[in-house]
């Protein structure tokens, strides 16, 4: 019996010892963490045990560790894990006492109470000596030192020193005063009574008399004792910061991997941002039930300086948890400077080509301008500025949707889930989405020569690192900045484009200098109208607002030419924009893309013979060579010069063939506009027999033209000046034909089904 005895206790006692050799693993569960770029705290989440918890640093005020080891273990940097003064010390005690009142753990058989919590016995004491034994092999002072500063209870859910200090004293513990010290010292003593929240006199004594015991010990001098004494408590309502809410919860689902995560976000930045957009939101929201989004990042960098999800995250009433930056909404008309750029790049559009504003059909679609007027004619740049929509989706049907639709998703927008056939030329007008995130790097494009920049959310990982992308040529860009551009003596430099969604459900103003680039997105999160709302009139005051007050006067705000942008010089016509023909009157050179697809020459001019004596242009068939004379006239399609003529500005009659000419029927003076040539037309039924009605439109080049209109082959009346005869059907094929006074006939089919 003696002899298993003896065995049982040597196979422990070895069992014992090669556990020592065991190193103890770490198993621990910290808090996920945010600091601004200034390492600022912005928000600390709970971990999965519900606890606010900063993870261990090597880095420990000596203030704070003095004060520990003065309070709880005095000869920690001599003992072995067990402090055998402390132990005699102890049972001494306990035996005076009759009772247990004095267990001598050292500060690193806490850390093994701490890290497995049990009821208080001898068993658990022997648990706590032998890994105490255990981390003293393994580990420096320093590092059980710094373990232990990790998981000190402080009260309640905070758990820590680290944690303790930013959550009662709002700053990191590198700063931390004495009297903080002492009062983190206490703390874990009796965490569960004697904290912040009960008995602060008694606490406040007891910090007190420990810094008493510091300055008797020789730690701090009278000077510092006094001022000490002085400093009150933090206060009991001190709550965890909570700040730029939208943000952290962006950045944790972007890095849900990373426990410490130091934010791009500047302090200064998001504080101004924030009080300029709600003094701003409080206003207009006094008319209008309306949410406000705004992000702001370097144009060089990407990095996010302020951001703002919507103006108050708590407001229930309009959906304030949601993130206004991140959420995809109908575009407007925010996406037109790409696809000019894109047409510049390719061809055969240049800033100053001029491109059609007509009421035009594609396929049933008729896309209509903001004022539902038309200017018949003007220069793509000012089509730009003014935002019109029937040039924009001329460009994107010559441009091509699918090749748009491409680009658009390369260049990260994630919103656009359909086909490019699916959105069709509405994609230029808000038929896709977009967010904030997505539109302001394409817009920081336009100020970078063409590279697209990341966002940049953070400062430490792989998003630390610059990722651009070469999307457009530096010279398209720089093209397109300089037509947005507004640039005087009194304002900061910016380059700028709004848009409103259809129905009056988003509105957005975006611009970049060199300094910034700022999104504002302005509208209803339940997605319903806003009455009077637009980009121009809501989201852009904003956005000025904050360009001039975020912006810096002392830095350079605005670049001209790109010097290696890969472009040449292009002689173009004054008047068409388009590449020169040799017999245009004026021309200029332009700084347009290399190697552009397209090329077309200008459509606005033309060389025509006409009779000297007769005036009327002749041909080979009907000239007298003697009596001939070569000239160069602008020409205009009819439909153009119909809505010029509505504005006042048409231009000089074009000069008419010879009437006695055998060709002069193959001269078109007029066209037909709607229907267009095989169109298939959906229209409400009239009546019970089906019938539908429409209006039939054509345009003619001579102001007192007259035309003849005629349904399948019937005479349906004539038209003088404007061109509109109403014309009811059924459904079916049909024809509309229409004849001008000089017998010159035009003719259009097209099918009818009731809707």
């Amino acid at each position: 019996m003696l002899k298993k005895l003896l065995f049982i206790c040597l196979s422990l006692t070895l069992l014992a010892i090669l556990t020592l050799l065991i190193p103890p693993q770490a198993k621990d569960d910290y808090s996920k963490i945010l600091f601004d770029n200034k390492g600022e705290l912005l928000r600390v989440w709970l971990n999965n045990d519900e606890q606010y918890k900063f993870p261990k640093s090597e880095k420990i005020s000596e203030k704070y560790k003095a004060t520990v080891l003065h309070f709880e273990d005095r000869r920690f940097n001599w003992h072995f894990g067990i402090d055998p003064i402390a132990v005699l010390r102890a049972i001494k005690q306990n035996l005076q006492a009759g009772q247990i009142e004095s267990g001598a753990s050292t500060i690193t058989m806490q850390i093994a109470r701490l890290k497995n919590p049990s009821k208080r016995n001898l068993l658990a004491k022997l648990r706590e000596t032998h890994t105490a034994l255990r981390m003293e092999l393994w580990k420096s002072k320093d590092e059980i030192f710094a373990e232990y500063a990790s998981i000190a209870p402080m009260g309640g859910n905070v758990v820590g020193a680290e944690t303790a200090c930013w959550r009662f004293f709002g700053h990191g513990l590198e700063e931390i005063t004495w009297a903080e010290a002492a009062l983190l010292a206490l703390l874990p003593n009796r965490p569960s009574a004697l904290n912040l929240e009960k008995e602060r006199g008694k606490l406040l004594e007891r910090r007190n008399k420990l810094l008493n015991s510091l300055a008797k010990s020789g730690y701090i001098n009278t000077e510092t004792l006094n001022s000490s004494l002085h400093e009150p408590l933090p206060k009991i309502n001190a709550n965890w910061r909570f700040k730029t809410p939208h943000y952290a919860e962006a950045v944790l689902s972007l890095f849900p991997n990373q426990t410490i995560l130091h934010g791009t976000i500047d302090g200064k930045i998001q504080e101004r941002l924030e009080r300029i957009t709600k003094n701003y939101g409080q206003r207009i929201r006094e008319y209008s039930n309306i949410n406000i989004s705004v992000l702001v990042a370097e144009t060089k960098t990407g990095k996010i300086k302020g951001y703002l999800g919507s103006l108050e995250y708590y407001d229930t009433l309009s959906k304030g948890m949601i993130d206004g930056v991140r959420a995809h909404r109908s575009t407007g008309s925010i996406l037109k400077p790409f696809l000019y750029a894109l047409a510049i790049e390719r061809g055969p559009y240049t800033p100053e080509s001029l491109v059609e504003d007509i009421p035009t059909w594609y396929r049933g679609f008729s896309p209509q301008n903001t004022d539902k007027t038309f200017s018949g004619i003007l220069p793509l740049k000012e089509a730009l500025v003014r935002s019109l929509n029937v040039p924009a989706v001329k460009v994107l049907s010559d441009y091509g949707v699918e090749d748009f639709h491409f680009w658009l998703k390369n260049a990260g927008l994630s919103g656009l889930f359909r086909t490019a056939e699916g959105y069709g030329l509405s994609l230029i007008l808000g038929g896709g989405e977009a967010s904030l995130q997505e539109l302001v790097p394409l817009y920081s494009m336009l100020m970078n020569d063409g590279k697209r920049t990341e966002l940049k959310w953070i400062e430490n990982g792989k998003d630390s690192i610059a990722q651009s992308e070469q999307l457009l040529q530096g010279i398209a860009a720089y093209h397109i900045r300089e037509v947005l551009s507004i640039r005087d003596h009194n304002a900061i430099p910016v380059a700028w484009k709004t848009g409103t969604s259809y129905g009056s459900r988003d509105a957005w103003a975006i611009g970049v200098n060199e300094q910034w680039t700022i999104g504002v997105w302005a509208g209803n999160f339940a997605g319903g109208s806003v009455a009077n709302l637009s980009g121009s009139s809501v989201a852009a005051p904003l956005l000025f607002s904050l360009f001039n007050n975020l912006s810096d006067n002392k830095k350079e705000l605005w670049k001209g030419l790109p010097l290696n942008a890969g472009f040449e010089n292009i002689e173009i016509c004054r008047l068409s924009g388009y590449k020169a023909k040799d017999f245009c009157p004026h021309k200029r050179n332009i700084k347009l893309p290399v190697n552009r697809r397209q090329n077309q020459t200008c459509p606005f001019h033309k060389e025509i013979i006409i009779s000297k004596s007769t005036g009327f242009e002749v041909c080979s068939l009907c000239w007298n060579a003697e009596d001939t004379l070569h000239i160069v006239k602008e020409h205009y399609s009819p439909a153009i010069r119909n809505e010029l003529r509505k504005t006042g500005r048409e231009p000089n009659a074009e000069i008419l063939h010879n009437p006695r000419c055998l060709a002069k029927k193959e001269e078109v003076q007029f066209s037909i506009i709607y229907p267009e040539s095989r169109a298939r037309l959906f229209l409400p039924s009239g009546d019970a027999l089906n019938t539908m009605g429409f209006v039939a439109i054509a345009a003619h080049k001579q102001r007192d033209a007259e035309l003849q209109w005629f349904l399948d082959g019937t005479f349906l009346g004539s038209t003088k000046g404007e061109h509109k005869m109403a014309v009811t059907v059924g459904s079916g094929e049909h024809r509309i034909g229409v004849q001008d006074s000089l017998g010159v006939y035009l003719e259009t089919s097209f099918r009818v089904r009731a809707k």
